[in-house]
């Protein structure tokens, strides 16, 4: 999105000596041989930004105003692996450590870390979901649809990291 809640482009925003989304995809790099960085709004620059990082995809959605489904479905064309995360830019909060939790977690659709009965992300995507994905409709898909629909398991997460996004700047001042 083009952070209008944020009132600046939340991406680039300065986080703990690096940017938002360089966090992001560093933690993301060190669970996973690869990221598939899905951009839209100001999408040259990111691709500028991780343009010396083989391990980074860069794939561009031209239709990022249909909302966040098309852009995980612009990624999810990309993914060459049998389960995959998705995880978004505006969670800079959540660490390694659940992404090893996820991987080691029964197999299913989809795998969610779960605080107070919420899910959160990085969401783990198994094989079948995958395909749900990749059918359905760019503008009136849903990954909660998908997810009514198929396999889920829901690990138990002991910190709201996984649920905390950054949506205005107070968000930023928690961590």
């Amino acid at each position: 999105g083009c952070s209008e809640r944020m009132g600046r482009w939340k991406s680039v925003l300065p986080f703990r000596g690096s940017t938002m989304v360089e966090t992001v995809v560093t933690v993301a790099l060190a669970a996973c041989a690869r990221v598939i960085l899905v951009t839209g709004y100001r999408g040259d620059e990111l691709a500028a930004l991780f343009a010396g990082e083989p391990r980074v995809t860069v794939v561009h959605n031209p239709s990022w105003e249909l909302g966040m489904f098309s852009s995980i479905q612009r990624g999810a064309a990309a993914v060459s692996t049998p389960r995959h995360f998705v995880q978004l830019a505006d969670m800079p909060f959540v660490s390694l450590s659940v992404y090893g939790s996820l991987i080691e977690a029964s197999e299913a659709d989809f795998v969610f870390p779960v605080r107070g009965g919420e899910r959160g992300h990085p969401v783990l995507i198994g094989p079948r979901a995958l395909e749900a994905v990749l059918a359905a409709d760019a503008g009136t898909g849903s990954m909660k649809e998908i997810a009514r629909r198929l396999t889920a398991v829901e690990v138990p997460w002991s910190d709201d990291a996984v649920l905390k996004d950054v949506d205005r700047p107070a968000d930023l001042a928690d961590g």
